[in-house]
């Protein structure tokens, strides 16, 4: 092993507890119990939503989002692009974590890591995972989803490929890709991901606290302690007041002229407008 990776490695491993001391620690436990029969219920309450047009649609002019996105995520500004696309979602988050008695921000951390918050991105290898929160077929449909062709594999190569030509055929269009696959649906995906975690939690204990089970459970043995790592990272940036406040700042600086329905618009308004 080269001088070149101990260093790297400590390196890397400061800079992780320096953010953690420096943030408040986030509290990882699941805030309700539920019994038996709650706990099987929680595979079958998807919610029965579909795209309407109650509300005319948002129409943003001289958006610069910061960082671009590429097969394998955010790249660029990668902190700030991932911050303001995964924030856009936390209308649904938050309900969502007080649904299922989970901790606050952490769907928000789930999806900075499976997708950085960019709509309609499978997983880069293409084994079929798909959402804001990616879930493999096999678990969306165990967990009331409704899948492309109802695939129902936990790792499917043909399945992953046939999602991304289906993305480009309709043109990252989300109002007409929803009814092919409801992992494309961010109320429905984030729903069922808190459900999952939820159910793993309450399920058979692999790790000394219900929480780090569900994940577990959810990233695998080999991922797991790397995943975690990285929530924890995520869920110390979304709640760091100072470096949200640099991301508002940041934002506004570099959408001067956005406009959201016509109206001279800002951060706050951006993130709300979802």
């Amino acid at each position: 092993m080269s001088k070149f990776f101990h260093l790297t490695f400590w390196a890397n491993a400061i800079v992780f507890f320096v953010l953690i001391i420096g943030c408040k620690t986030p509290e990882l436990a699941i805030k309700q119990k539920l019994n038996a029969t709650e706990v099987e219920q929680l595979k079958l309450m998807r919610p029965n939503l579909a795209y309407d047009s109650v509300v005319r649609e948002v129409v943003y002019a001289n958006l610069n989002m910061p960082g671009v996105v590429k097969r394998t995520g955010v790249h660029g500004e990668r902190k700030y692009g991932m911050l303001v696309r995964t924030l856009r979602f936390q209308n649904i988050t938050k309900k969502v974590e007080k649904k299922y008695g989970l901790p606050e921000n952490l769907l928000l951390a789930m999806i900075m890591q499976e997708s950085g918050g960019a709509d309609l991105l499978p997983n880069s290898g293409d084994d079929g995972g798909l959402g804001l929160i990616h879930m493999q077929p096999k678990i969306a449909k165990e967990f009331g989803l409704n899948t492309y062709q109802n695939c129902d594999k936990l790792v499917s190569k043909e399945h992953g490929e046939a999602l991304r030509a289906l993305i480009t055929q309709y043109k990252f269009d989300k109002k007409q890709l929803i009814d092919f696959d409801d992992r494309f649906h961010p109320i429905l995906n984030i729903d069922a991901a808190g459900r999952m975690l939820a159910y793993y939690a309450a399920g058979k204990q692999y790790l000394d606290t219900p929480l780090k089970t569900a994940i577990y459970r959810y990233a695998g043995s080999k991922n797991y302690e790397k995943y975690y790592e990285n929530i924890i990272l995520f869920l110390v940036q979304l709640s760091d007041k100072e470096l949200l406040k640099d991301l508002e700042q940041h934002f506004n600086e570099t959408n001067s002229t956005l406009t959201i329905n016509g109206k001279k618009s800002d951060f706050d308004a951006y993130i709300k407008s979802h």
